[in-house]
């Protein structure tokens, strides 16, 4: 963030009411899971910033635009405080709302390779390395495994501010995005303090998170297949019918109509608009419950 603009956003966030700040609480957390690098004060300045700064831009504009369209000048007012307001208050939900996404991101993310992360920690486990030897050479491969900034945290508390590994897991564990990846952190932790097998341990942990990928992978085919019979029967076989029913009806000229469509009107808004449209959906469908690799 621009130097400036963080010192503006930090001084909005000075001269709010405590009150308005603690409504903003659960933010801090959700910045933490995200890994922004931004203060909680200064992301909370900077959206509310933002949200001043956008209802009065929506504001003028729809103004200007009303007063363009013959509107009466109060009618104009009140219409556009109605823009400038919904316009501050979804650049707020935009602010508030960008961490959890980002969060959720990265939580699928780590969710996806933990079988990987497991296992690779489980290897080096079992051949006699510390804990804490273990996480510095999951640090050199955290960016493929999505987990680097969690990693290179936990390591970093431990050389630069002298904190013990297991407080350092504990807080990792807190603030991780992925529920699976704390929870693996904290059975860490408490298989040391028990004087456990830590490789039998990841281990297990290893074929327990391959278990529940195997179980992902078999529910995404199963809805795959549902999507596959969807798109074969709405959007193959029936279109398919309807054009061959449609350019009859239009080579013979028909009645068939909808409303002021004609038959020819009807072909053409089936085959360039609701077909792509129903490929389109269909798409973003398979993209969403695509598992992430």
């Amino acid at each position: 963030m621009n130097s400036q603009l963080g010192e503006l956003s930090l001084r909005v966030a000075h001269v709010l009411p405590r009150g308005v700040l603690s409504k903003f609480s659960g933010l801090r957390l959700k910045l933490a899971k995200a890994s922004i690098k931004t203060g909680f004060e200064v992301y909370v300045g900077l959206v509310l910033f933002v949200c001043v700064v956008s209802g009065i831009v929506a504001f003028a504009f729809s103004l200007f635009l009303l007063s363009q369209l013959g509107f009466a000048l109060l009618t104009g007012v009140l219409l556009s405080l109605l823009v400038g307001g919904a316009v501050g208050l979804f650049s707020v939900g935009i602010g508030y709302l960008y961490p959890v996404l980002s969060a959720y991101s990265r939580g699928n993310k780590i969710d996806a390779n933990l079988p990987f992360i497991a296992h690779f920690m489980a290897v080096l486990a079992s051949s006699g390395m510390t804990p804490e030897s273990v996480f510095r050479s999951l640090a050199r491969v955290g960016k493929e495994y999505s987990v680097r900034k969690e990693v290179m945290g936990l390591i970093g508390e431990i050389e630069l501010l002298g904190a013990d590994l297991h407080t350092s897991l504990k807080r990792v564990s807190e603030v991780s995005p992925s529920r699976r990846f704390g929870n693996l952190l904290n059975g860490i932790i408490t298989t040391s303090h028990m004087g456990g097998d830590l490789a039998e341990y990841l281990n297990q942990e290893a074929k327990r998170f391959k278990e529940l990928r195997m179980g992902k992978n078999k529910r995404f085919l199963e809805n795959l297949g549902v999507i596959a019979e969807v798109y074969v029967v709405f959007l193959v076989a029936a279109p398919l019918m309807l054009i061959i029913m449609l350019s009859v009806m239009s080579y013979i000229g028909g009645p068939l109509s909808l409303g002021s469509l004609n038959p020819n009107e009807l072909l053409n808004l089936l085959t360039f608009v609701l077909i792509p449209i129903g490929i389109f959906f269909l798409i973003l469908m398979v993209d969403y419950i695509t598992p992430l690799r």
